[in-house]
């Protein structure tokens, strides 16, 4: 690729491209859950969190969702923790910690962020101590099954596909930046999946992460919420989606609506409850599926949250 197809467009750079003349990406589906094991909501780290977690309830909507994706994905794996919970001896150095102590690791979207081929992952380096061990059980889990494992350069915090999503179809990452991942990391990361990158701002902290504001349905439409985005960035979004949903901002905040994800390009799975967006979604020829995730939206994560591309 050229440099300019790996250059990172900031929020006031020029952005010359045309989402039809970039490069063709084959799909990522293989969709990664991991397992509910120590769910739990112990710290708070996102205005979201708190309130007391039902376990039982909580592996009955977990299971829900997996059952959902089994139905529309092509392909579901899970993630145990416990099994990749020891180090191997590559990580002498790097300390450990225990699946116990990472009751967030359940949201698997956050653990990396997959190359463009699909073949390989580029691992996060998480922006609070609470988390900051989770990208090394997600490691060994990649290379028992056999993807590529890379660390982003530098040390700037970046939060996997929680802030870095792929467009569908096309060898273009966005980048959300500004509460957890910093700007810096993309310099890195563009260069490692040889892409261009977009960056989005994100200024406000109910918008921790880009996928609870930002969802690329197919390569033409995308579900956002405009109050989530600088003026800049709206426009960014509109300059590469022909057709945009917004969501209404008390769904986007009180049921994460926009934390859902397109399976094959007609069904979308979203939390329940967010009957305007489901509106909106099936005026622009989607299908909504809601799904349960009211235990894990008190640690802020819905369907999105859960589950991690991959090739």
């Amino acid at each position: 690729m050229s440099t300019i197809e790996r250059t990172v467009y900031h929020d006031r750079t020029p952005l010359p491209l045309e989402r039809t003349a970039l490069p063709a990406r084959p799909d990522h589906d293989t969709v990664l859950l991991v397992a509910p094991t120590y769910f739990d909501v112990r710290y708070r780290i996102n205005p979201y969190m708190g309130g007391r977690v039902n376990g039982a309830r909580a592996r009955s909507e977990w299971d829900r969702v997996r059952q959902t994706y089994e139905r529309y994905a092509e392909r579901v794996v899970v993630m145990d923790p416990d099994r990749y919970g020891t180090p191997d001896p590559s990580e002498s150095g790097r300390g450990h910690v225990a699946p116990a102590s990472l009751p967030d690791l359940v949201f698997a979207a956050n653990l990396g962020v997959p190359t463009a081929d699909g073949d390989g992952v580029v691992l996060a380096r998480m922006a609070t101590a609470e988390r900051a061990g989770e990208p090394a059980h997600f490691a060994r889990w990649c290379r028992a099954v056999g993807y590529d494992v890379f660390d982003l350069p530098g040390d700037a915090a970046f939060e996997g596909t929680g802030d870095a999503i792929w467009h569908p179809g096309r060898r273009l990452l966005w980048g959300g930046y500004g509460v957890r991942t910093e700007r810096a990391a993309y310099d890195g990361l563009a260069d490692l999946v040889d892409a261009p990158v977009v960056t989005l701002e994100l200024t406000d902290e109910h918008f921790y992460h880009l996928d609870v504001c930002f969802a690329p349905l197919t390569e033409e439409t995308a579900l956002v919420v405009p109050e989530a985005f600088t003026d800049e960035g709206r426009a960014r979004i509109d300059a590469l989606f022909e057709t945009v949903v917004e969501v209404p901002l008390d769904e986007a905040t009180g049921g994460l609506a926009c934390n859902c994800h397109c399976v094959d390009g007609e069904h979308v799975l979203l939390s329940s409850g967010n009957p305007e967006t489901e509106r909106r979604l099936r005026d622009a020829g989607f299908t909504p599926v809601p799904v349960d995730t009211t235990e894990f939206q008190k640690a802020g994560g819905s369907v999105c949250c859960l589950s991690l591309l991959l090739g």
